[in-house]
């Protein structure tokens, strides 16, 4: 049984404490305030601290191993509400690893990525690598796969009882992200039945939910549901905010919220339901730019005070998931915690987890490794394939036609846009400048050959992009502004069991094997950043852009049946607000 006793002796000065952090600005997120004080560890909690006056603490520690922290900060581990490890396309330890250095202690992972290609096979994987490892990693069970049953075809479907199975796991918190925020809302028998699991099982329902105000907002909380990481305007987050949800800001590789969140927080400024999350950040932008502490630093940049921005990276994280001994730098709690220079780069230099030192001037300076090998097998599974898969076929056997497009807006958004173009012969392959061809092919064993629609604004001006990486069923997304070069790039991640590729003049101009369910490598965030970066580099030279986000991300997203307006999947285009499918031709 754990017993407090020796943690208990050394607060009262009894016992000698293992550790001294002395001299260090305590950040205290309970008061939001920050002050001079020394720090006492005993096995894995804080014991004491002894804030100073007249310039010494107001009483003395003596410990096995003293740190001279003077002109550092002390900050609690940071707590990040909502992530997809799948996104970061490493494995669950290689995930540790990385997002330890920069001062994350606790993630709340979703694993849909996987979960929708692999089922609850992929899902138990990312449980059990997840154990053992030194960033506490929970989970939430996902609710959408796939996203919208009807309009797009996963690797698996998951219904309230299959849900309710994986919510035995241990380290369970929660019911993930409701995306299917319609469903919710219109109280259809699946997304009814899912939300009630979560309520029954007494873990958190976790929101998402785009755009939504009104009668429907209110509506999506008397369900069950009530946080978000998905507001994208000032008035949304505030009305969300009064409405009691619990938003979470959001910096990420594919959208950056700090800046609305700090106008929201001007005008609410003792809101207390704010925490953070990062959702998506590709390796190369985590390795460059960090984690939790980007988050941070970009709300500090925007306005909000240091100790509130940290307050919401770590403590509210905390009390939404009933962790009550962590979040904070307390007599009592699990010694997780950053020492840093300045509160305004939010540089990590050195992590602790329960009181052991694992990072040491941004280093890490422990083995992580999981004892769960990593799946291994082929999940890219794709009918036999040509050149004509990826063209038109059109009613009409010449003469001109109206295409229902897609149009990327300047925010990565979409919006329903038409085309007027001509036809030969039955077929369409060439597309305006601006436009080119966009494609999904089932993955996941449908036999099914890809549904060929016209995307707008995507800044691709040659070749073909491929991935894996479809949000969120996963299936084979590409697109371009030939068939040759669609193909070639198709078959290479066949081939490889997914990833990234971009083919120009039938060349690979660029790849990213991820060959674990398409989605992830078994290889640390260092060696696995640069061929991101090139892969970057080389889709930015072909033309690829879509509003803020990565060009390894600039597509993700494109098949996400959630996000308004239209967006596209196997089966064909999709009216998100409706959750119908919609015709490709337009009727004269």
């Amino acid at each position: 049984m754990f017993s407090r006793q020796h943690i208990v002796a050394a607060a009262r000065g009894d016992e000698r404490m293992d550790t001294v952090i002395r001299g260090v600005n305590l950040v205290n997120v309970f008061t939001a305030e920050t002050y001079p004080a020394d720090i006492g560890i005993k096995k894995d909690r804080f014991s004491a601290i002894a804030r100073y006056e007249n310039n010494k603490p107001t009483f003395y520690m003596e410990g096995d191993n003293e740190v001279d922290a003077q002109g550092k900060y002390a900050i609690p581990g940071f707590i990040d509400c909502h992530v997809h490890i799948e996104s970061t396309m490493v494995t669950p330890d290689m995930f540790a690893r990385a997002v330890l250095r920069h001062g994350t202690t606790v993630a709340v992972i979703d694993p849909h990525e996987i979960g929708n290609v692999m089922g609850a096979e992929g899902v138990s994987y990312m449980i059990n690598a997840s154990k053992g490892l030194p960033v506490r990693i929970l989970t939430t069970i996902p609710s959408c796969v796939p996203a919208v049953p009807g309009v797009e075809t996963a690797g698996a479907e998951f219904g309230p009882e299959d849900i309710a199975a994986l919510l035995d796991n241990p380290d369970v918190v929660g019911i993930a992200e409701l995306m299917d925020y319609v469903g919710v809302i219109k109280q259809n028998p699946r997304m009814a039945g899912i939300v009630q699991k979560g309520l029954d099982f007494g873990v958190r329902n976790e929101g998402h939910l785009p755009r939504v105000t009104g009668r429907d907002l209110h509506a999506y909380l008397a369900a069950g549901v009530n946080s978000d990481h998905e507001s994208r305007t000032v008035e949304e987050i505030v009305e969300k905010l009064r409405a009691g949800m619990l938003i979470y800001i959001r910096e990420s590789s594919v959208s950056q919220f700090a800046d609305i969140a700090a106008k929201a927080w001007e005008i609410l400024p003792h809101a207390s339901n704010i925490a953070m999350c990062t959702d998506d950040v590709e390796p190369n932008d985590m390795l460059k730019n960090g984690q939790m502490n980007r988050v941070v630093r970009r709300c500090i940049e925007e306005g909000i005070p240091a100790p509130l921005a940290i307050r919401y990276a770590s403590l509210n994280g905390a009390m939404r998931y009933g962790l009550h001994d962590r979040g904070a730098i307390a007599s009592g709690y699990v010694a997780d915690f950053s020492l840093v220079d300045s509160l305004e780069t939010m540089q990590i230099n050195d992590v602790y987890v329960q009181g052991e030192q694992m990072v040491k001037d941004g280093r890490i300076i422990t083995d992580i490794t999981t004892r769960t090998p990593p799946l291994r097998k082929n999940t890219v599974r794709l009918p036999e394939l040509n050149e004509k898969d990826f063209i038109i076929h059109s009613p009409v056997e010449n003469g001109t036609i109206t295409l229902n497009t897609m149009e990327m807006t300047p925010i990565g958004t979409t919006k329903i846009g038409s085309l007027e173009i001509q036809v030969t012969d039955g077929e369409i392959r060439h597309l305006p400048e601006e436009y080119v061809f966009a494609t999904v092919t089932g993955r996941h064993g449908q036999n099914r050959k890809p549904f060929v629609g016209v995307l707008k604004n995507s800044g691709i001006r040659s070749g073909a992009y491929a991935t894996t990486v479809a949000h969120d069923s996963h299936n084979l997304v590409v697109a371009g502004k030939n068939a040759r070069d669609m193909l070639m790039a198709a078959k290479q991640l066949q081939k490889s069991g997914g990833g990234l590729c971009l083919v120009e003049d039938g060349n690979v101009m660029a790849q990213v094997d991820l060959p674990i369910a398409g989605l992830m490598a078994a290889e640390p965030i260092e060696e696995l950043s640069p061929k991101v970066e090139k892969f970057n580099e080389v889709a930015q030279s072909m033309g690829v852009k879509v509003g803020r986000r990565s060009p390894s991300m600039a597509l993700s997203s494109l098949t996400l049946t959630v996000i308004p307006e239209i967006r596209i999947s196997d089966l064909g285009l999709v009216d998100v607000n409706t959750q119908q499918l919609i015709p490709l031709f337009r009727e004269e």
